[in-house]
């Protein structure tokens, strides 16, 4: 019996109910229900004519238990690279972001830009096949934080599933994203295991803070970035000293230059808490022509402060409040890495 094409075997785990009490919610889930429809039709059609290597890769992968060691480095390495666009890609990497984050024994959250859903996944394949280069430069094949790609649960339970556990084994992690009255009690279940390997230092959190939003292309990136990664980040500093962030911005030609992609990875930004006080480091906004003035203003004033504490009206923003800053201070720095990216291809 093929695996790939006979249609039992995509009876998911669980089906998304895309249910909601409100208008928006019922709105969307109308669309959402759309959605899963196509996802399931292209994710058949691409069984039947996948490369029988290709499918053995999967199949492979399907089968390992994540865990840190040099044979599921080089396993990650290989699944990045076969999910990996074929564009030539213009990346920042003499910059040494990546290998800084592989030399050292902390985790990351990176954040990426979401402006194509389609080409995105290819292109945080290229990253995660670069970050795994750097841990495999960095000696780190047996100590390395393993990756948890946070992504629409509704992906996952469209796909077959032999290639959705190779995604799990890849670390992809499902949850409702549903805009408008997602289901907590999934999103609780799906991260709380993550929460705890970040604050040991265990995983990587990799995510499109825009989420669903990012086809909303009226609205501004602040916007569109949806306020959960910068709770996360508040709730993890009352356990862990410090959280770093990687933004990263992606962008695609057009016309004649459809075969060039950008990406662009910013510099980090760490929050870190002592005494109820939220400091924050500068990221790209210094550094970048793109930067908003109001942000630019204000780090400024602090150029000479490696750790900077988030204020509001001169005073220290409390923890209660400081999620909205932390988001906006995010979101700056992934849209100056989206700019960045984009000049790449369009200088």
């Amino acid at each position: 019996m093929n695996l790939y094409t006979n249609n039992i075997y995509y009876i998911p785990k669980y089906t998304p109910t895309f249910n909601g009490s409100n208008p928006k919610a019922k709105s969307e889930a109308g669309v959402g229900k759309f959605e899963y429809a196509l996802r399931v039709v292209g994710n058949k059609t691409r069984d039947i004519f996948e490369p029988k290597q290709t499918k053995e890769i999967t199949r492979n992968i399907s089968q390992i238990t994540p865990h840190s060691s040099e044979l599921y480095l080089q396993q990650l390495n290989e699944i990045s690279r076969l999910y990996s666009t074929s564009k030539t890609i213009d990346v920042n990497i003499e910059d040494g972001v990546l290998e800084d984050v592989a030399k050292s024994d902390k985790a990351t959250i990176f954040i990426m830009s979401h402006s194509n859903q389609k080409e995105d996944p290819s292109m945080l394949a290229v990253l995660n096949a670069l970050l795994t280069q750097a841990y495999k430069d960095a000696g780190k094949g047996d100590s390395f934080p393993l990756p948890k790609i946070i992504l629409n649960q509704d992906i996952l339970t469209s796909m077959n599933p032999i290639r959705r556990k190779a995604f799990e084994a890849f670390g992809a992690v499902g949850i409702d994203a549903t805009v408008n009255g997602g289901d907590k009690g999934v999103n609780t279940q799906a991260f709380l295991p993550v929460i705890r390997d970040f604050i040991q230092d265990k995983c990587n959190i990799f995510i499109f803070p825009e989420g669903k939003l990012a086809i909303r292309k009226d609205m501004d990136l602040e916007s569109r970035f949806q306020p959960g990664i910068a709770e996360l980040i508040n709730k993890v500093l009352k356990i862990k000293k410090e959280v770093n962030v990687v933004p990263v911005g992606f962008a695609y030609g057009q016309k004649e230059l459809k075969d060039l992609t950008g990406m662009h990875i910013g510099t980090p930004v760490t929050f870190k808490r002592a005494d109820g006080i939220t400091t924050v480091t500068k990221g790209s906004i210094l550094s970048s022509e793109y930067a908003f003035d109001g942000f630019k203003n204000f780090f400024e004033k602090h150029q000479d402060e490696s750790d900077i504490v988030i204020t509001k009206g001169g005073k220290p923003v409390d923890i209660k409040e400081v999620t909205g800053y932390i988001k906006s201070i995010l979101s700056e720095n992934l849209n100056i890495c989206s700019k960045e990216a984009e000049a790449k291809i369009h200088p």
